[in-house]
């Protein structure tokens, strides 16, 4: 076999033979391109090492990066190009144009309609790799920063950590499509714990997303706006938050148990912001909202729609007041609070064909209450009432009762 390097050198490269190789039979040129031997598949078998001081290889790519599918993307400082890869081709048909390979650092594309990208990370990983580590991580499957950095006022620029779009193309018709799914899988039985609102992770809790704001940092932030926002973008949400029927442990939809779809601490509510502006702010005032301070359960009340009509009760299910359903009524209750001397009431508003009659049915026995200070006990009786008579009926009987003036009976 030739000694190492000791071959004759060439002056100049005619063809494909570009590359020399020594072999044990003399000197042998191979016909390749440089594009095929660039492009050999690369095979690098794990060094045991994370910090590159210590042995670990890094592979660096100073410049853009694609695989795939995405590596059919010239790459040029123009979208119209002759070749291009399956999703800016397809983004070419929209209005908005393909404009996600063109401002892409790194980029991968499915060719055979599998997964475009997969990334994993164990705990058992992290634990384990402590000592070599120098500490215990999160395992994180995909890590992503989007950095709000530019303090120009006004700016065009925004940040996202992470951006997605689910396309449904004419035709389809038969499965759904998503933006995202976030399966939870339990593996491991009960959670150990409940999770509540002053308790949100309970020891082995198994949850889809969690939300959080500040993003571990010690000092430095504030208060972030919102957890979660719908806007339109220009189409707009048929429904906001959907619960399928069987989603919710302790329910099919359909008969028997209750799932808690939403769980709230004390002096958390719901609120309706009214379209006013004020201190050049639209939405900023509230028009109304739903709320609880009850501090203690035995004070507790819950209201329910029911095929009975709508309930209240306490919070061991027992009734305080119920409104029963009516399909077609005629007469119609109105509660009205008043101010000053006019008087809170309960008026019937009587409808087509409808009925004056306010119905007051206690149960055998009762009596209907009343207490006000009696005026001028004991005095003379008119003879006459100058207000008439209200008309009562009592167990199918009916009474007058006279309408005296204040001035008839001296008051």
């Amino acid at each position: 076999m030739p000694k190492f390097n000791s071959y004759f050198p060439i002056p100049a490269i005619d063809g494909a033979e570009i590359l020399v190789v020594a072999t044990p039979s003399g000197v042998e040129t191979l016909n390749a391109t440089a594009s095929q031997i660039a492009g050999a598949p690369a095979d690098s078998p794990p060094s045991g090492e994370f910090f590159a001081e210590e042995g670990a290889k890094v592979s660096r790519f100073g410049d853009r990066f694609f695989i795939g599918a995405a590596s059919d993307y010239p790459a040029l400082n123009t979208r119209d190009v002759a070749r291009q890869d399956w999703l800016s081709a397809l983004m070419a048909t929209t209005s908005i144009g393909p404009w996600a390979l063109e401002n892409a650092q790194a980029a991968s594309l499915s060719r055979f309609g599998c997964s475009g990208f997969v990334a994993g990370s164990r705990t058992s990983d992290a634990l384990n790799s402590r000592s070599k580590l120098g500490h215990i991580p999160s395992s994180i499957g995909v890590a992503s920063w989007g950095i709000a950095d530019d303090t120009t006022n006004p700016t065009l620029t925004t940040a996202y950590a992470y951006y997605g779009e689910a396309w449904r193309m004419p035709g389809v018709n038969y499965q759904p499509s998503f933006v995202m799914e976030l399966e939870a899988v339990n593996l491991g039985g009960a959670a150990h714990g409940m999770s509540t609102p002053y308790h949100p992770n309970c020891g082995g809790g198994t949850y889809a997303i969690q939300i959080g704001a500040g993003g571990g940092q010690t000092e430095g932030t504030a208060d972030c706006e919102a957890g979660i926002v719908f806007v339109s973008n220009p189409d707009s949400w048929k429904t906001g938050i959907l619960f399928s029927n069987t989603a919710l442990t302790g329910t099919n939809g359909e008969d028997g148990g209750y799932g808690n779809a939403l769980s709230m601490a004390r002096n958390q509510g719901i609120e309706w912001r009214t379209p006013e502006t004020r201190e050049n702010v639209q939405g900023l005032d509230a028009g109304a909202m739903l709320f609880s301070t009850v501090a203690h359960t035995d004070n507790g009340q819950r209201v329910q729609f029911s095929d009975d009509g709508l309930l209240v009760t306490n919070m061991t299910g027992n009734l305080l007041f119920s409104i029963s359903p009516n399909t077609i009524p005629t007469n119609t209750l109105n509660v009205q609070a008043g101010s000053g001397l006019a008087a809170a009431g309960i008026y019937v508003q009587k409808g087509e064909k409808g009925s004056p009659n306010l119905g007051l049915y206690p149960a055998e026995g009762g009596e209907i209450q009343m207490s006000s200070p009696v005026a001028s006990p004991g005095g003379a009786v008119p003879l006459s009432a100058e207000g008439g008579f209200l008309h009562l009926n009592v167990n199918g009987k009916d009474y007058r009762v006279p309408l005296f003036s204040v001035e008839q009976v001296g008051g």
